[in-house]
């Protein structure tokens, strides 16, 4: 986990200065990035991990790696997005309403 977090970091800075092409597995809130309402729309979840294109603004584009998917994937998909749907319902109460102290 290390080692994710540090090239991840170290490629988001070299996108933030600059450098072209840096694609990356981001999860992000997916209407906030161009290309990213097809695969919410695809997936039903607002927040998904996707192939990003890292630019000087953070995320640029998301690359979409549904479209290559079978059958077989596809029904993965559907059983990993509806135990996700929860935890991103829970994650933005969560932030809406935080546990007062």
């Amino acid at each position: 986990m290390a080692y994710a977090g540090f090239r991840f970091t170290e490629r988001l800075l070299k996108a933030v200065r600059g450098e072209k092409g840096i694609i990356e597995p981001s999860y992000v809130y997916l209407p906030g990035v161009e290309g990213g309402a097809e695969i919410a729309k695809a997936t039903g979840v607002e927040y998904f991990s996707v192939p990003i294109e890292l630019g000087a603004t953070g995320a640029e584009k998301a690359h979409n790696p549904l479209n290559d998917t079978n059958e077989y994937e596809k029904k993965l998909l559907e059983a990993a997005t509806k135990g996700l749907k929860g935890n991103i319902e829970k994650g933005i109460d969560f932030v809406k309403n935080p546990p007062s102290k």
